[in-house]
């Protein structure tokens, strides 16, 4: 049974108004692309408050935000096939664990290739931007990372403070581009808004290797090894 949304607690939030000195043009002012071409970030998070935000430019245009404060759990960085420029999984873990010895309970932990994983600093040096951060430093939340999104982006979706969220940003900036709500129980999606769908692929392709793991006998050899999901 489909609920109808009902953006009541967005409406309550007050508005804060900011004039902008020339024409609002993120892409032009650097503000999206501190390294051009930077891929952008796919993260994890709790929504930990919400603000909002009217930036009135030289032009007497208005555009409304609504910034975001999240605190993530996990982020990569976003990647895309160098020939189709579809994107592409990120690598979820940079370690694995490897049987030392004839028990398997015995184990290592090695490095699993490069992981794109990011920290949480990481992920503020990748997309903070000074002249953003001034507009809502105010709002700022331990551990949490200012993000912007469209008024608009957020009709279909109804947020409220404690939800899980996933999102991906515009390249490496704190746009959102594209946003779900997670069912914390599932881990499914439960609400959707943005660009193209994120979908579940992060959970469904972890839980189906466990899966898929499960039901193979097991091996005594001491090259066993099994994936980390909680690093």
């Amino acid at each position: 049974m489909s609920r109808v949304y009902d953006n009541k607690p967005l409406q309550s939030i007050p508005v804060e108004n900011h004039t902008w000195a020339g024409c609002w043009n993120p892409a032009r002012d650097n503000l999206l692309n501190k390294v051009p071409g930077g891929p952008g970030v796919l993260m994890d998070g709790i929504l930990m408050g919400r603000s909002r935000h009217v930036i009135t430019d030289s032009e007497k245009q208005k555009f409304r935000y609504v910034v975001l404060q999240v605190k993530p759990s996990v982020a990569h960085k976003r990647k895309f096939d160098k020939t189709s420029g579809v994107e592409i999984e990120p690598n979820f873990s940079d370690n694995k664990k490897v049987n030392t010895g004839h028990l398997m309970s015995s184990y290592k932990t090695e490095a699993k290739g490069v992981s794109d994983k990011l920290t949480t600093s990481s992920v503020r040096d990748l997309i903070n931007r000074p002249e953003l951060i001034k507009l809502t430093s105010k709002h700022d939340k331990a551990e949490c990372i200012a993000l912007w999104a469209e008024e608009q982006q957020l009709d279909s979706i109804e947020l409220e403070n404690g939800d899980t969220v996933r999102l991906k940003t515009v390249t490496d900036s704190p746009f959102i581009f594209s946003l779900a709500k997670l069912d914390t129980v599932t881990s499914q999606v439960s609400n959707y808004a943005g660009g193209e769908n994120v979908g579940a692929s992060w959970t469904d392709k972890v839980m189906s290797m466990k899966s898929h793991d499960s039901t193979q006998p097991a091996d005594d050899g001491a090259g066993a090894d099994e994936d980390e999901w909680d690093d």
